[in-house]
Order: structure tokens, then C-alpha cells, then sequence
């Protein structure tokens, strides 16, 4: 039930664009009628109608297939564009000629293509980031703290799958990590200590010596706080970036994307813990 009401919270910032969005397609779709029902001009009545049954089904696919749950504001911003479309297309109907559809229909692929596609970064400005998130756990501090904050003397017992190696470099203070990102690619950091208050305060800047100029992300910062609350404990988490997309920055901010994975983080160390 928490990891449910984790995801719907991880949701919020979606679902009031993709409201806003689909309520204008609607209202602009109808903008040309005068008629009014219960009341209200029919453009708002259409656009409420819009609103409530696409923002229904787009979240409804975002939640069940949250793989391609980008794809629902990418699709919610589209509507507007066909029903501008629409709206100008000269049709006595307001609908579209199947040139225009076509159109439109190309149209919404490029938005979801450039929205999702990490290629985009390339041409895009990028500047440095700093990211906060924060998520709760049942976990005490020191329950979490030797899974959150691995070193190469421990890395054996708390590293996550993707762990594939830990070396240190100069003990205590920087390792080399070697993480899987997908069952082909892999990537190298190196992680430096900076602060570390045992089950109150871990902080490590890490730096992929083999990044390229293109590399959305070559090092930064990474900060860790543990704050007991009652009977949970806040994890408080700020990533520092040398650079970052504006187009990465608007789906993280979107997508709450650093929340979501510190819910992840969170989640393997209960699961550990219960087994």
C-alpha cells in the first residue's frame, strides 16, 4: 500500500499537466460553439469532458505501464495542437481533412520523439543542476545506512545487483565502482568521500572518468541525510551535476524522477531487510 501511494504522489506534477493540457484541446475544439448546457458554454463543458475522461486514461496507462508513462504528457500536449488544427482546418464540421491528419498525426510523433529522446541533449544548452528529493521509510537510520552509503569493504553484503565491482583507490576515502546499466552497458566512477556521520550525514562527489563532451552527466555531488521521525525515518537527498539538459530537466521535474528513485533505493533495502 505505501509503494502505491509512493508511485500516486511521484504522479502529482503529471497529472495537473496532462488536466490543463487535454481541458484546453477540449475548450479550443469547441471555442466556435454559442450553445450552452447546464448552464455553461458548451467550449467549457467540452473541455471539462476532456479533461476528466483523457487525463483518466493517460494516468491510467502511466501507472500500469510505467515504462512508457512519458509518453502520457507527450500525448496530452498534442491534443491542443490538433484541435488548433481542427479549429482552422475549414472544415463546416471543425473536423480534420485527412491531409491535415496525417499531419497531425506526424506532428504528435516528433513531440513525443524530441520529449523522450535522449538525443535531443546534443543540441540542447546545459548548465549545472541541483536536484532535491526526499522519500520516508518504516526503517530505522542504521537499518538503511549500510545499503545506502556502500563502500568496497562492504559492497559484497549491501551492493544492489547492478554492483559489479568496488576497488578502493585510497582507502577510506575514494573507490572505483563498476555498475551495470543494462544487460550490455556498463559505466565506471569514480566515488570520493566527503562527509560521512555514521546513520546521520553521508555526502560523495563521483566523477566517469571515461565520459565524453556529449555525456549529459559527468560528475557531481551526491548528499545523503537520515532523519529519524516518530517511528520513520526522512531520507533527504540532494544531487549536485555539472550539467544537465533543459529538456532532462523538465521530464525529471515532471516525472519527480529522483524521488522515484530514492522510492527504489528505499524499497530493495526493505525488501532486504524482510527476507
Amino acid at each position: 500500500m505505501d509503494r502505491l501511494l509512493k508511485r500516486l504522489f511521484r504522479e502529482r506534477r503529471r497529472v495537473v499537466i496532462v488536466a490543463l493540457v487535454t481541458f484546453l484541446g477540449g475548450y479550443i475544439s469547441f471555442f466556435s460553439r454559442t450553445s450552452h448546457f447546464l448552464g455553461l458554454p458548451f467550449s467549457i463543458v467540452a473541455g471539462l469532458a476532456f479533461m476528466v475522461i483523457l487525463t483518466a486514461f493517460l494516468m491510467a496507462l502511466a501507472i500500469l505501464f510505467p515504462k512508457i508513462r512519458h509518453t502520457a504528457e507527450s500525448v496530452a500536449v498534442s491534443i491542443p495542437v490538433l484541435s488548433l488544427m481542427g479549429a482552422f482546418s475549414g472544415e463546416e464540421d471543425g473536423g480534420l481533412s485527412t491531409y491535415t491528419s496525417v499531419f497531425g498525426i506526424l506532428l504528435c510523433y516528433l513531440i513525443i520523439t524530441v520529449y523522450g529522446g535522449a538525443w535531443v541533449d546534443r543540441f540542447l544548452p546545459c548548465r549545472p543542476k541541483q536536484l532535491r528529493s526526499f522519500t520516508t521509510s518504516n526503517l530505522k537510520p542504521e537499518e538503511l545506512w549500510p545499503y545506502l552509503t556502500v563502500t568496497p569493504d562492504t559492497f559484497k553484503d549491501y551492493g544492489t545487483a547492478d554492483t559489479l565491482s568496488m576497488d578502493w583507490i585510497e582507502p577510506d576515502l575514494s573507490f572505483r565502482v563498476v555498475s551495470r546499466i543494462d544487460d550490455i552497458a556498463k559505466i565506471e566512477e569514480i566515488h570520493t568521500i566527503e562527509v560521512n556521520e555514521p546513520f546521520q550525514h553521508y555526502r560523495f562527489s563521483f566523477e566517469a572518468p571515461d565520459a565524453t563532451e556529449e555525456a549529459s552527466v559527468s560528475c557531481g555531488t551526491k548528499t545523503l541525510k537520515f532523519i529519524p521521525v516518530g517511528r520513520t525515518t526522512r531520507l533527504e537527498t540532494i544531487r549536485e551535476f555539472d550539467r544537465v539538459s533543459i529538456r532532462a530537466q523538465l521530464m525529471n521535474w515532471i516525472d519527480d524522477g529522483c524521488g522515484r528513485l530514492d522510492d527504489d533505493l528505499v524499497d530493495y533495502v526493505e525488501t532486504e531487510q524482510r527476507g
